[in-house]
């Protein structure tokens, strides 16, 4: 393990002053696992994030965090340092939200998978909702498919769905702020690799991953069933740890009771990339564009592994 650079002392009486887009950047490294990815996150170079984060440092006359391969691993100080910090960005945002409440009127409605809605959709609200009090905003929670198809039928405005990273899926106007790599899993305590009739899990008829595992089934002249359909990204996880069969999930969902299922060999799995949707008849709303401020800011903030 390594330190990320050398640290200058601060002399015991030069007062401490931290400010909070430094503190945003470090918790982003945090929350990201490494200076690149927080820069890509945040929009900013990956020199940048460097040296906020040694400013950071030589403000506060502490290490905050080691190198350890492509991670970094907080110190101690580091540890205590990311727990004011949530403090303080929090209050200053909670303070920027109050005085820069708007005079918008109107409904706006968004559509979002379950995965975002149990990680990130709360907080998005609630910070919506301070600063347009006078908008009411309208939410849809249903697998990524269902929430396209509305985004598309105008059922909805706004839509932060998955889809897979391939062809023309991702859409120019689309807004990608996070991509997934997948993997074929299955329990640790199971063994599916060379049973006749492979059982899979998935989440649902509008399942996202699924279509292309079967895909890849029948090219290889794989029999396969539908041991279980689960909307609940807890429920599959659950299901999979449990040994009832096989099932597709993107990275940061995997548990340490998964492994890899290799019954098709060694296969190139798509990405998955998590996308901010508008519909095309509300590109330039500013009830739209107010919301899609929020939930940008969040999802850079927060990284929902949705």
């Amino acid at each position: 393990m390594t330190a990320c650079h050398a640290v200058a002392v601060r002399a015991a009486d030069a007062p401490v002053k931290l400010d909070v887009e430094s503190l945003r950047v470090f918790r982003e490294v945090v929350a990201s696992d490494g200076f690149t990815a927080a820069g890509e996150r945040l929009g900013i170079t990956q020199s940048a994030v460097s040296h906020k984060i040694r400013r950071l440092e030589e403000r506060i006359g502490m290490e905050l965090m080691r190198r350890e391969g492509q991670s970094v691993i907080l110190t101690a100080d580091g540890r205590d340092l990311l727990a004011h910090a949530e403090e303080i960005i929090d209050a200053h945002d909670k303070a920027v939200d109050y005085f820069q409440r708007s005079d918008l009127t109107g409904t706006v409605r968004l559509g979002c998978n379950e995965e975002v809605a149990a990680t990130q959709l709360a907080d998005v609200a609630s910070r919506f909702h301070r600063t347009h009090p006078d908008v009411s905003l309208e939410i849809r929670v249903q697998d990524s498919a269902y929430v396209a198809d509305w985004l598309d039928g105008g059922e909805i405005d706004v839509a932060l769905i998955q889809v897979l990273d391939v062809d023309d899926a991702v859409r120019p106007t689309d807004e990608v702020w996070r991509r997934d790599e997948l993997q074929v899993v299955q329990g640790t305590i199971a063994d599916f690799d060379n049973v006749e009739t492979v059982p899979l899990i998935s989440f649902g008829p509008r399942c996202l991953y699924e279509p292309w595992l079967t895909t890849e089934l029948d090219a290889s002249g794989r029999a396969h069933r539908h041991a279980m359909e689960c909307p609940s990204i807890q429920g599959v996880q659950a299901a999979v740890e449990a040994g009832l069969g096989v099932a597709v999930l993107n990275t940061p969902n995997l548990t340490e009771t998964m492994r890899p299922w290799a019954g098709l060999g060694s296969l190139e799995l798509p990405a998955v990339a998590f996308v901010l949707r508008t519909a095309a008849s509300q590109a330039r709303s500013e009830l739209v564009d107010a919301l899609r401020h929020h939930l940008s800011a969040a999802l850079s903030n927060q990284g929902a592994r949705l």
